[in-house]
């Protein structure tokens, strides 16, 4: 059986599981070939507030110009946080040249901001740029707060209800993602809520979990990653999230009781058994 192939357009972290760190092993454990192209190389994560860098941006097309050369194709494309307009370029274009056959998934992790503001770095043109990602994408999997920058509507942090979530995973799929899932929708006070919707079988899926009272990087990394995984499994959408929430609150929960340093980020390696078939 031929083994599946994920182009994973992420930035690599030396040290600090997110991003490649935290996607490769995830997806990988799932049974396919995570193969990547990354965006930056950091020493570390930011969360420690220093780091050294390098840009990988005038790197990614050559890399890109010889795989089609080589023949490349993949089974899925799947980017997440992009430091800029011209990297969502060069993912469209990844797209174009390798996830254009039948099946193939284009999976958007829309990674701008949360708690209801961009991140300082990107502005009102990075978000239009975006818009035009999702509407190649197969699928998305942005946060409360990046679906309502995408829909351009006001991002009140109190609880939406069911009708509204719902309204704004129809509105998303009309952009042209066939399949949408909003995470971090704001819930009670000790709970956290996702909700999902395919516009191809129509299917909606809303599910809350408890909120774990901790703070690490990774988790959003984490939970596309295992709904990327889950779909090229042949999984429905419904069935994706609900795998991805559960692995997600279990990593959290273990890194807590690791009491690691927190911006080593989540502690992923000895989860990993909870996603074997």
């Amino acid at each position: 059986m031929k083994t599946k192939r994920v182009l994973a357009v992420h930035d690599l972290c030396s040290f600090g599981r997110c991003s490649l760190t935290a996607a490769i092993p995830v997806i990988s454990a799932m049974g396919m070939q995570v193969c990547p192209l990354p965006t930056a190389f950091f020493s570390n994560n930011l969360t420690y507030g220093e780091f050294t860098f390098h840009d990988f941006t005038d790197k990614m097309t050559g890399f890109m110009d010889r795989w089609e050369k080589l023949g490349f194709q993949y089974d899925a494309v799947y980017s997440g946080f992009l430091a800029s307009v011209e990297q969502i370029e060069i993912v469209r274009d990844a797209a174009k040249r390798f996830a254009s056959h039948e099946g193939a998934l284009v999976v958007v992790d829309p990674a701008m901001g949360d708690d209801g503001k961009l991140y300082p770095v990107f502005g009102p043109e990075y978000v239009e740029a975006m818009r035009t990602l999702v509407k190649d994408a197969t699928l998305i999997t942005p946060n409360f707060t990046e679906a309502c920058f995408l829909l351009n509507e006001p991002c009140d942090m109190t609880p939406p209800t069911g009708e509204k979530l719902r309204a704004m995973t129809e509105k998303l799929a009309a952009m042209g993602a066939r399949q949408v899932v909003i995470t971090s929708v704001p819930a009670g006070e000790n709970e956290i809520k996702v909700m999902s919707f395919d516009s191809v079988t129509g299917e909606y899926a809303e599910r809350t979990t408890p909120r774990i009272p901790f703070t690490t990087c990774g988790t959003g990394d984490l939970f596309t990653s295992v709904v990327t995984g889950s779909l090229l499994r042949g999984e429905t959408l419904a069935a994706a999230s609900a795998l991805a929430m559960k692995f997600v609150s279990h990593v959290m929960e273990y890194t807590r009781a690791s009491g690691a340093d927190p911006r080593e980020g989540v502690i992923v390696e000895p989860c990993l058994k909870e996603l074997l078939l």
